[in-house]
């Protein structure tokens, strides 16, 4: 018998489905690229008999401790825009099986072929990093914002303290919504253990949004809609950054202590 949604899962379904065509009218979600995870562990409930005559898919790359817990993923080669229309076509409620030797679908999935996204794994380790800490974030959203991607391509940008100094500059609520920054990880393979590892960093040194360099943007939220909120106030800031730029001259951006000032009168909620 097919897994009856929760009304709490089938709320996540459409506010993914949302920013699915948000991150595709932006021009972020060229192809397939990108890539989606919401714990949905609390909101899962799945009868014993059903576990049980649901099989498990072998996979590799998972650990112990993820045991037990389910996640609502996209699968491989799916498109964000696509969503929408077909969202069990596009994603998967998975349970990670007992001694993490593969998982379990649970609803979803139903498209020919179909596959978690590649960077499984990678997702995985930084929900469990987020779970560990007690973190509020439960989604996990990769996307390839244009301007973002176009300031690690720019030597006066490049790096975690020029970058964020760029952006806090150009907005107040850049500083406001991001309070702590972009965290930044140096160009890694995709999908590769060494850049699932730099994020998990960025993420324990308490950053919800990262840049990878070369390459796209990952946030964490408590929800889709939060998670992309914040993409989109920092590159709403590289925008204005860019277009400054493209008059030949530097921008009279905010002076540090104008940026220190807004930090003390909104500093971090968390």
């Amino acid at each position: 018998m097919p897994l009856t949604l929760s009304k709490a899962v089938q709320q996540t379904l459409q506010e993914v489905g949302e920013v699915g065509q948000f991150l595709w009218q932006k021009g972020w979600a060229e192809k397939n690229a990108g890539n989606l995870s919401a714990d949905v562990t609390d909101q899962v409930s799945v009868p014993a008999s059903q576990l049980k005559s649901t099989p498990v898919i072998p996979a590799a790359g998972l650990s112990a401790e993820w045991a037990g817990r389910r996640y609502l993923v996209t699968g491989t080669g799916t498109r964000y825009r696509d969503i929408q229309k077909e969202p069990a076509d596009c994603l998967c409620v998975l349970q990670i099986a007992p001694g993490a030797k593969g998982y379990q679908i649970l609803w979803g999935g139903q498209k020919p072929g179909f596959k978690p996204t590649s960077e499984l794994p990678s997702h995985l380790q930084m929900q469990h990093s987020l779970f560990r800490s007690g973190a509020k974030e439960k989604v996990v959203l990769h996307t390839h914002p244009n301007e973002l991607i176009a300031l690690s391509h720019l030597k006066e940008t490049a790096g975690e303290d020029k970058l964020n100094y760029a952006l806090w500059g150009m907005i107040p609520e850049a500083k406001i919504y991001v309070p702590r920054g972009i965290g930044w990880v140096p160009y890694r393979l995709t999908a590769s253990q060494d850049l699932a590892d730099e994020t998990v960093k960025a993420l324990e040194r308490k950053h919800k949004v990262v840049l990878w360099e070369k390459h796209g943007v990952l946030a964490v939220g408590t929800d889709a809609v939060d998670a992309f909120d914040l993409i989109d106030a920092m590159n709403k800031a590289a925008i204005l950054y860019l277009l400054c730029r493209q008059t030949g001259k530097k921008p009279q951006s905010l002076s540090r202590k104008r940026i220190d000032e807004i930090g003390r009168t909104f500093p971090p909620k968390d």
